[in-house]
């Protein structure tokens, strides 16, 4: 009975996702997006058989690109790939913008796609491309990736600034005038605090899951989840492993380490063997259940509130738990809520309600 009501229930919601890497796929190996790829986590028709109705799709630019010159060039090849995908298949998916392009476009029918940046080095510390790439329909930008840019300190890197400079500050500013969203996953402490402070508007932290769980540094502390609530912002949950699971988190960081160290000691040609070899070590390191996820959701909304936490599965740019192995086990989220009392209402508000009410404070209607 709660497996069918639950169905019932997932399959009526709009469920939108903040965070996918699914769309690299397209540009970086030619997939079609628009067919039953086998491959990865998420296309059209496993979107469609898990009822993932509106999902964010990130443009991912490695600072490699930056240094090379091509940081432009590669958001534009990201934004080609949408726009070629919603052409192709038309009558399938459709490019949003706002909250309610995407309950137009789910009302009729097809999936909603929306653009995001992932990395703010992207913007080549220029406001006019800022505004250039909302108007090729970016939604959401990371301030910083896990690296430090010029204007604002990563999670994983050296800090070189404190924070957000003042024209980090600027960024900020400008993302919440023109309509992109301010999404604090990835920045350093620091920056969380000083976005906070400069935002005029609900933020975003489009895949980060709780840091009390799991102690990545890229999980979000309860000092931070708060603040997010007190902002009106989102929170989605991030599937990946590490974020997931505290004890697969120690045991990958420990064999990393191992690994850093025979690396450091090692010849050119043992490096590749190292290297493959703890991989290989990786690879064989228990995963956590799927429901260790849901887990994060009762944390978060214990802390933030149930309007504060939406979905960020990081598929295609993660490795997932047992049992949630691509976007067609969603439905399963759902069923572990009802079964753990939430209320209709509150699944709906997780499943997607909140992230929209985000986005039409932010963005406007």
């Amino acid at each position: 009975m709660t497996t069918e009501y639950a169905r019932k229930l997932h399959f009526s919601s709009i469920v939108v996702d903040t965070h996918s890497d699914s769309l690299a796929r397209t540009v970086d190996d030619g997939d079609d997006l628009g067919t039953d790829t086998g491959r990865g986590h998420m296309d059209l028709p496993r979107m469609r058989a898990g009822h993932q109705t509106a999902q964010f799709f990130a443009a991912y630019v490695h600072p490699d690109y930056l240094e090379q010159g091509t940081a432009l060039q590669r958001v534009l090849q990201y934004t080609d790939a949408m726009n070629r995908l919603c052409q192709e298949y038309s009558d399938e998916i459709e490019l949003a913008g706002t909250a309610a392009d995407i309950r137009r476009i789910v009302g009729s029918g097809k999936l909603a796609g929306i653009l995001c940046l992932e990395g703010g080095h992207a913007i080549i510390d220029d406001l006019a491309v800022l505004r250039e790439f909302h108007r090729l329909g970016v939604r959401y930008m990371t301030l910083t990736h896990n690296n430090s840019n010029n204007w604002g300190d990563g999670i994983l890197d050296e800090e070189r600034h404190g924070g957000l400079t003042d024209f980090g500050r600027d960024v900020v500013r400008e993302m919440n005038r023109v309509g992109i969203l301010v999404d604090i996953s990835h920045v350093s402490v620091k920056t969380f605090w000083d976005a906070m402070e400069t935002t005029t508007k609900p933020v975003i932290a489009s895949h980060s899951s709780s840091y009390v769980i799991c102690q990545n540094p890229r999980n979000m502390n309860d000092d931070q989840l708060r603040a997010v609530a007190k902002n009106g912002g989102v929170v989605g949950v991030n599937f990946e492993v590490t974020f997931v699971s505290q004890s697969r988190n120690v045991e990958e960081d420990r064999l990393n380490t191992r690994r850093d160290q025979e690396l450091a000691g090692a010849s050119d040609d043992a490096k590749e063997e190292i290297e493959s070899r703890y991989k290989g070590l990786v690879n064989q390191l228990a995963r956590p259940d799927w429901t260790e996820i849901v887990d994060h959701i009762d944390h978060m909304v214990k802390v933030a509130g149930i309007d504060h936490v939406g979905l960020g599965s990081d598929f295609d740019g993660c490795r997932l738990p047992n049992g949630m192995e691509d976007c067609t086990k969603v439905p399963k989220i759902t069923e572990e809520l009802v079964r753990r009392g939430y209320s209709d209402t509150d699944i709906r508000k997780i499943l997607g309600e909140n992230t929209l009410r985000v986005m039409e404070a932010a963005l406007g209607e």
